[in-house]
């Protein structure tokens, strides 16, 4: 760990955050329980505010898995 200050900055930020969009993470966290297994394909589009699209996806290994449901754990997700 390179700089545990950080870390605390970034926790207070994702608290902020969670608390702007409590809907979006619920969101995030019923994905995770229901539809997270090795294989899944995450498919992502993120929108600018000019309209402008990028479009991306990735196969989920049983590690990828793992990892995501390591976050959701740090996180305070289970």
């Amino acid at each position: 760990m390179k700089n545990p200050a950080k870390l605390l900055q970034l926790k207070k930020q994702y608290e902020a955050f969670t608390g702007r969009h409590p809907k979006f993470m619920k969101y995030l966290a019923y994905i995770t329980d229901n539809y997270m297994s090795e294989g899944t394909v995450m498919d992502v589009t993120v929108t600018d505010a000019q309209g402008k699209s990028l479009h991306g996806n990735a196969r989920l290994s049983a590690e990828d898995v793992a990892f995501l449901q390591e976050v959701r754990r740090m996180l305070g997700g289970d």
